[in-house]
């Protein structure tokens, strides 16, 4: 018997109950008064799942109200990818992949209940890293970088109940989706964006990129077909970045007006209709940058911007970020295998006790340069809700 109450009410509230389990709300998390409704109804919040006499494990906990009164086409549509997103989380069962528990529909109400990951997101390893003023050390980047790897291959060779591959793609891969663990494990987080085969998947309003797009691959940016070596683009930004501060895409020291220049006819077709897209679906305003920046970006741009990496950091990330995917890897494994080659030829143990142990150093190095810092309140409850541009449209396709 499930049972649901209103949320946001009174102290130690819990949502709702589904057997001898409830998910009460985290008063006590510090992002639970920042956290606003979405206009139609969607919540996130930090949460306990507890029994009746104690508390078991902190977890995230979404919600979709069951009607609105406004657009009940659009909530219905909203409705349908989180179950679709809490489906998919079922074949994904890795260490490095942060669960999707769920869904409960209580009252109407839909509940989605997923791992709280515990740790600090590599986009405020950065953070430390340039406060400190010293870069993370290639050790770390080759450990990071081939558990990421590790959980990407797992994803990309999920197969269904029959057997058949589900061609997941996770397509919003990026520093702030990766999180360092206290004890130093590395851990994948949010597939709700992800590309998937799975029997009734619909899809996008617009074929656009789908995640961060300053760490999209240039085929997502042009809205091109995107496969598993699209995530593994990505993985080679999120590494060039921690290991040089420095991104493909950054256009600083170039003038848009000079790149157009180098387009072809047809080129420049193609970057003129993904900006329209771009602009269709409100993303951000430097994507129409990142767009031109990944249809004109040269080989050589790729070797001039590695170029201060050791090897064999270098030569990995110089083939994970080539332009054309039939350069790259072929598959998150293959990376995976450099990666833990690059680290054994180091010739000194490397895993979770000294990733976090350079951290730490990391963070002491950012404190004394910068003042003490607070405590992170890094999570993935900050993961995009449901937007309206990644609601399905038509079933049996695959966004």
């Amino acid at each position: 018997m499930a049972t649901s109450r209103q949320p946001w009410n009174v102290p130690g509230v819990i949502l709702f109950s589904h057997g001898d389990l409830s998910y009460e709300v985290d008063l006590s998390h510090p992002l639970v008064e920042e956290l606003a409704q979405s206009r139609l109804g969607e919540r996130t919040v930090p949460a306990f799942e507890r029994t009746e006499k104690k508390r078991l494990r902190e977890v995230i906990v979404r919600s979709l109200p069951p009607t609105s009164s406004d657009e009940p086409e659009t909530l219905a549509r909203m409705r349908a990818r989180l179950r679709e997103e809490a489906h998919l989380a079922t074949y994904l069962q890795y260490p490095r992949i942060a669960r999707i528990l769920g869904p409960y529909e209580v009252h109407g109400v839909l509940y989605i209940v997923s791992d709280r990951v515990e740790g600090t997101s590599l986009n405020t390893l950065l953070t430390y890293s340039q406060m400190r003023g010293k870069f993370l050390s290639p050790a770390f980047c080759l450990y990071v970088g081939a558990e990421v790897a590790g959980a990407l291959h797992n994803a990309h060779t999920c197969k269904g109940e029959n057997g058949a591959p589900l061609g997941i793609v996770h397509r919003d891969l990026n520093p702030a989706r990766i999180f360092l663990e206290p004890e130093g494990g590395v851990i994948l987080t949010d597939f709700a964006r992800a590309r998937s085969l799975l029997p009734g998947r619909v899809a996008t309003t617009l074929p656009r990129p789908q995640g961060d797009v300053f760490y999209c691959s240039p085929e997502a940016l042009l809205c091109e077909e995107t496969d598993p070596r699209s995530d593994l683009f990505s993985l080679g930004l999120v590494l060039l970045e921690l290991a040089t501060w420095r991104h493909l895409y950054s256009m600083a020291h170039l003038r848009p007006s000079d790149l157009e220049k180098t387009l072809t006819k047809k080129a420049k077709a193609q970057v003129l209709d993904a900006a329209i897209t771009a602009m269709e679906a409100e993303l951000p305003g430097h994507a129409e940058d990142c767009i031109l920046r990944a249809a004109t970006f040269t080989r050589q741009d790729v070797d001039e911007i590695t170029e201060p990496l050791a090897h064999p950091l270098r030569s990995i990330i110089r083939k994970l970020i080539q332009r054309n995917p039939e350069d790259r890897y072929p598959s998150a494994a293959d990376v995976e295998a450099d990666l833990r080659a690059g680290l054994a030829a180091l010739g000194t143990p490397y895993g979770p006790k000294e990733a976090l142990d350079e951290v730490l150093i990391s963070l002491t190095g950012a404190s004394m340069n910068r003042g003490v810092l607070g405590p992170t309140t890094d999570s993935p409850l900050l993961a995009d809700m449901v937007a309206d541009e990644d609601i399905l449209t038509e079933r049996g396709g695959t966004p």
